[in-house]
């Protein structure tokens, strides 16, 4: 469980690197899996495979059986204690993604806020970044601003060959400090869904891969009537009839509901 401090830090800033890590065999599940998870998957980017705790992922398409390695590793007791101080005592999972940027070739993440996509009413979510390879400003880390989820930004298209089709203008933070979250493997970081962050592209020799789970309080709703958001980041997604997972609790008004039991 996350400290008092740690807590009041995640309040303040938007997000936190917790003190604690997955373990040598959990790090090792996690490589070997989605290392299976992408050579299954060469259709698609390596940055843009989503929901792969879902059989067949957000749309139908991915293959192989990796899904069931992965709505477990959601469920890992000790990220649902780092959850609970954040979340409350009721959490549903309702995505995921892997970013794996291949060394040379992989691409960037504008700057951006998770919320101007999301289909969750209100916004009470938190995304648990989990890195599998070393991730440093040399391949391409996660990058956030501090204290930039306590307003909204504009987010407006922005060139091809990112992982993202829409972000904030750089224009609107070019005065903004950025912060760059250095993790080992098995280490990870959470953030509120209104922090802006995104990745420098990887121009390295190494790897950088990391998966993320989103979660949220099932007192909010995962609302099934939100546009599907391809239109927005380039994504396809279909929120009308993606099932969510109960990890703790009740599930509220929330529909299409599973659990792992």
């Amino acid at each position: 469980m996350i400290s008092k401090k740690e807590l009041n830090l995640y309040l303040l800033n938007g997000y936190i690197t917790p003190n604690w890590k997955l373990s040598s065999k959990q790090i090792s599940d996690l490589i070997k899996n989605v290392e299976k998870l992408i050579s299954d998957n060469k259709h698609c980017r390596p940055e843009q495979i989503v929901c792969p705790h879902m059989k067949g992922g957000t749309m139908g398409d991915l293959k192989g059986d990796t899904y069931n390695y992965f709505i477990k590793l959601a469920y890992t007791k000790e990220i649902i204690q780092l959850l609970t101080p954040i979340l409350g005592q009721n959490i549903i999972l309702w995505g995921s993604q892997v970013f794996c940027k291949p060394p040379k070739d992989g691409m960037a993440v504008p700057m951006h806020q998770d919320s101007h996509y999301w289909p969750i009413k209100p916004m009470s979510t938190c995304s648990v970044w989990i890195a599998i390879d070393k991730s440093s400003k040399i391949n391409g880390c996660l990058k956030v601003i501090s204290k930039s989820h306590k307003e909204n930004f504009i987010h407006g298209k922005n060139q091809t060959g990112t992982a993202l089709n829409s972000g904030i203008p750089l224009k609107i933070l070019k005065d903004k400090k950025i912060d760059y979250i250095i993790l080992e493997p098995g280490q990870l970081s959470l953030h509120d869904a209104t922090l802006i962050h995104g990745s420098d592209a990887n121009h390295s020799t190494f790897r950088r891969a990391g998966i993320v789970f989103r979660y949220m309080n099932s007192n909010s709703l995962f609302d099934r009537k939100h546009e599907n958001h391809h239109q927005k980041d380039g994504h396809e997604v279909n929120y009308s009839k993606r099932p969510i997972w109960l990890i703790k609790g009740h599930s509220g008004k929330n529909t299409l509901v599973k659990n792992i039991n």
